[in-house]
């Protein structure tokens, strides 16, 4: 009966120390293209400076989605009346790469690019702003983004902006019910993005906590 009980004990406090550490830190991934890459008819040759710089951008703009969120506009597209959509995604506050809660290690490394990890020590008050936008007003939704991989490696931020768009169109499906014209609202990156190569095109899939402030309706068709 006592070993049972110590296992408990020890059960209890290994959970509740690894609840504290996904609490304090957040962690996300970023690659960089590395070596001789095919961007259309040309080939470009990346350094290793040059593969950190892209991972690290692309690892600080990650981190900052999970720590502070970006606000967006979305006007959606209307085939009936032919008018076209958009997506604008400001974020709200961005991390630097100076930040001394930021740090970066290399994570994996292949033929053609650097895969790194990025972690981010949260203060008090970052703690309470995700807790806060993670309440009950939050939906979570997971979207899906796609775009050329033969083309500059920045590109991938567009099939990372189009799976954010796309998230916020599948839970305005589930949650709004007469056809929107214009969504506002804010939202936060719940994890890294899954990037992967399908059929010749980036792929990316982002799970985000969605807060719609305001819908405007079409009037008229």
């Amino acid at each position: 009966m006592k070993v049972a009980y110590k296992i408990f004990i020890f059960l209890f406090t290994f959970f509740s120390y690894s609840n504290e550490i996904n609490q304090s830190y957040v962690q996300v991934y970023g690659e960089g293209p590395k070596g001789r890459i095919p961007t259309g008819f040309e080939v470009r040759t990346y350094k290793m400076e040059d593969s950190v710089l892209y991972a690290k951008n692309e690892v600080l703009e990650f981190l900052s989605g999970m720590v502070y969120g970006y606000n967006f506009v979305y006007k959606v597209e209307n085939k009936i009346n032919n008018t076209k959509g958009y997506f604008d995604l400001i974020p709200i506050s961005k991390i630097k790469n100076t930040d001394k809660n930021f740090t970066l290690s290399q994570y994996e490394e292949s033929q053609i690019s650097i895969r790194v990890q990025g972690t981010y020590r949260l203060n008090n008050i970052q703690k309470d702003y995700i807790r806060g936008f993670q309440s009950s007003i939050a939906k979570t939704a997971s979207g899906t983004g796609f775009s050329k991989w033969e083309v500059d490696w920045t590109k991938r931020f567009d099939a990372y902006k189009d799976a954010i768009r796309d998230a916020v169109l599948n839970s305005a499906r589930k949650n709004i019910k007469s056809r929107p014209q214009y969504i506002k609202g804010k939202v936060l990156l719940a994890e890294s993005p899954m990037f992967s190569v399908v059929s010749g095109d980036w792929r990316v899939i982002v799970k985000v906590h969605l807060i719609i402030t305001e819908v405007k309706y079409i009037d008229s068709y």
